[in-house]
């Protein structure tokens, strides 16, 4: 009703593996006083069918529920389903989608436990190549942060100020796109071994797992609660991590908390002695409300931008969205200044596990797969090299690959130096053996041809 869409099983598993806040400021966001009129009215023939129940106890109706009217009972409610069935309403029935949304939670989860003891019995999942020399990585995990929004890509506001100065010390990669626009499906597929092609291993070997068979240290910094889901993904990935710290546990109504204060937990990490180091920082980035993304220091743009849909309220939402692209800008600088001194074999990546739209294709602003734009799956992909980085043998710069980060978890393990007999080069956006190949969003859909036949 708020997005002139339905939600499908997808949309309610999202909900059951993510955390607290988001959901509170999902509701915070899109509801309103007369949406929650219309779930109290909604919600209101399950008291009068309670009235119903109670009054019928009362009166002591008799043979209500014999043998004959419990088969009638039955009969009609296998008449309903079948109807629901065939008719496709089942696709709208909240209690169907909730029950198959936990079936395949469930699913999903006993494959995976049993795909993940059998790698603990498996030789060769990882060794680390780059022996005698100290590595420090850095996998900065954005949140929200569609590339259509960076003066690094294009965009004609200065949002990122601090990467265009050091545009020369980059790697960009400008064709990226995320596999969905849900924070759960685009790194259930980023950071373990699934993707379009074999999306049962989405929970597969998560990335911190691996890493730590590769004998690294793992950090996982983290501005977002844990989620409700201790099976999800993200929960499967973070809590493989040696060293784990969530800098808004506590915070569900109202977080206000900003990226700069992991920054704190980024010099802890650095300064660890141990040899070799990954350190996973994932930012609340761009996440709505935009507004509470930044300090007021960073309340930069106030002026009318550019957008076709003309009202007070857009300017100010896109302002505030690019307020805290200019803030995410300063965090991720702030980070490459750390990782600069560093005496070690380093390198800093930064990719957004989806897009945003934020009313430039569409009168809308979200991440919604079922109101989907090329903005929402559109994200940056760039990269840091410390001076002498150990480059693999075959690795190959083409900045203009079609790319989509359901293979990133190729590409981690390939430019990290570390071998595996499960590590598939042909997936990393860094060899020479790179091979593009349809980019399938939306569960059937070829990106490079979906929004140009709209």
């Amino acid at each position: 009703m708020i997005f002139k869409i339905h939600f499908g099983p997808s949309s309610f598993y999202v909900f059951i593996n993510t955390n607290p806040e988001e959901v509170f400021e999902f509701l915070k966001e899109y509801s309103s006083f007369s949406i929650l009129v219309v779930t109290f009215l909604f919600f209101l023939p399950l008291f009068w069918l309670r009235l119903l129940v109670t009054s019928i106890n009362k009166f002591r109706i008799k043979y209500i529920f014999d043998s004959y009217r419990l088969y009638k009972i039955i009969g009609l409610c296998v008449v309903l389903l079948l109807g629901l069935k065939f008719s496709g309403l089942i696709e709208h029935n909240l209690p169907y989608l909730l029950s198959r949304s936990f079936a395949l939670n469930y699913k999903d989860s006993k494959y995976i436990d049993e795909f993940n003891s059998q790698i603990e019995k498996t030789s060769g999942v990882a060794e680390i190549k780059n022996v005698g020399i100290n590595n420090t990585f850095i996998v900065v995990i954005g949140e929200s942060a569609t590339s259509s929004h960076m003066q690094l890509y294009g965009y004609y506001r200065e949002t990122t100020p601090l990467f265009e100065e050091i545009r020369d010390d980059l790697s960009i990669y400008q064709d990226v796109i995320s596999p969905n626009t849900s924070t759960f499906h685009s790194l259930s597929k980023a950071l373990t071994l699934g993707n379009y092609e074999d999306p049962k291993k989405v929970l597969a070997l998560p990335i911190t797992t691996l890493f730590n068979k590769a004998g690294f240290k793992t950090f996982w910094i983290s501005n977002h609660s844990p989620t409700f889901n201790p099976s999800s993904a993200l929960a499967r990935i973070s809590n493989q991590a040696g060293i784990r710290y969530f800098n808004s546990k506590e915070v569900v109504m109202n977080n206000l908390k900003h990226d700069g204060e992991l920054l704190y937990k980024v010099d802890e990490a650095l300064k660890d002695q141990y040899p070799n180091k990954v350190i996973f920082l994932h930012l609340i980035g761009e996440h709505f409300s935009y507004e509470n993304r930044y300090p007021k220091q960073f309340d930069f743009f106030q002026d009318i931008p550019k957008t076709p849909f003309r009202r007070r309220a857009v300017y100010q939402k896109i302002n505030q969205y690019d307020n805290a692209v200019r803030y995410t800008d300063y965090i991720i600088n702030s980070v490459f200044e750390k990782l600069k001194t560093e005496n070690t074999n380093n390198y800093l990546m930064y990719f957004s596990d989806h897009g945003e739209e934020v009313f430039q294709d569409d009168d809308f602003y979200g991440h919604l797969e079922d109101r989907p734009t090329k903005n929402t799956f559109k994200v940056p992909f760039i990269m840091y090299y410390g001076k002498g980085f150990q480059f693999p043998d075959d690795y190959e710069f083409v900045g203009n690959r079609k790319y989509m980060t359901d293979d990133l978890w190729h590409s981690i393990v390939h430019i990290s130096g570390i071998e595996s007999t499960f590590l598939d080069k042909r997936r990393s956006i860094f060899s020479k053996h790179f091979a593009e190949r349809k980019r399938i969003i939306l569960e059937n859909q070829d990106y490079e041809t979906f929004f140009n036949d709209e």
